[in-house]
């Protein structure tokens, strides 16, 4: 509602098509726009643009749900989100090995599926969760994650002339970054607004609040203290079902990505051309 914004947006969107045809007709572009025309190119780039802003939507939800929800302290939180490297380093030399000796679409269609099932293991997540539920989706999500950045690394660039391959590397880069924090952006409205959601829901379904009130009251709270703490239990549980509704739409946007793994053809020759 921010005619600021809007306007800014105004702006973007134009200058954005300039760039475009400035891009494209230049004989000498400074970014190669040309190499999506390479199919397995355009292909790669999206499957992994798809799956990095999914994964990294994940990396920022996680620790703001722990910490804003569940209590953990940042230091608890890292102990959590530090499982995600251990196998990351032990498989990624697996994931290397195999480039050049399957057909490079299976490792990588089976790392972003395996990362679409730890998505959903993130589902049975609730509020009363001990360590080693929140942690063991962590660990398992690394053993697909170089699977998914090497392979679709290499399949990208093995997509395009060897002369093509800086670019193709430097523009891939960007727009994988790009995907993280568009993401990150996303996941993060949508966790309020689905938040906001279950909230309305919840509060229209409460069991006999009246009697909880009384209880609490009962104890020694006073009858704001009942109400403050009644809200604060409402507003953990609509957020947990917030972003376990995100954990699944990631799960789908992974599952998406796997589906454009397999629209980029096979290459002849593997290579990670500028990627080194």
């Amino acid at each position: 509602g921010s005619a600021w914004i809007v306007a800014l947006a105004i702006v973007a969107a134009i200058s954005f098509a300039a760039f475009v045809i400035w891009e494209l007709t230049d004989a000498n572009p400074v970014v190669d726009l040309r190499v999506f025309r390479f199919r397995g190119f355009s292909f790669s780039t999206l499957a992994i643009s798809l799956g990095f802003g999914a994964f990294f939507s994940q990396v920022v939800l996680t620790p703001l749900w722990l910490q804003q929800v569940v209590g953990y302290t940042a230091t608890q939180t890292g102990y959590v989100v530090a499982w995600l490297g251990c196998f990351a380093v032990l498989f990624s030399p697996v994931a290397a090995g195999l480039i050049g000796k399957i057909d490079i679409r299976i490792s990588v269609c089976a790392g972003i599926l395996w990362m679409a099932l730890t998505s959903v293991l993130r589902a049975s997540w609730n509020g009363d969760v001990d360590y080693w539920t929140l942690a063991f989706p962590h660990l398992l999500q690394g053993m697909g994650m170089p699977f998914f950045f090497v392979g679709l690394t290499a399949l990208a660039l093995s997509s395009v002339p060897e002369k093509a391959q800086t670019s193709a590397a430097g523009l891939m880069s960007f727009l994988r970054t790009l995907s993280g924090a568009v993401g990150t952006a996303i996941a993060t409205t949508a966790w309020d607004d689905a938040s906001r959601a279950s909230r309305s829901e919840l509060v229209s379904s409460l069991n006999n609040p009246d009697a909880a009130l009384a209880s609490m009251q009962g104890a020694g709270l006073t009858a704001e203290q009942s109400r403050a703490l009644l809200d604060r239990l409402v507003e953990g549980q609509a957020a947990t079902l917030g972003v376990i509704h995100l954990f699944l739409a990631a799960g789908a946007v992974f599952i998406i990505a796997a589906i454009a793994v397999w629209l980029a053809p096979r290459p002849k020759h593997v290579s990670m051309g500028g990627a080194h």
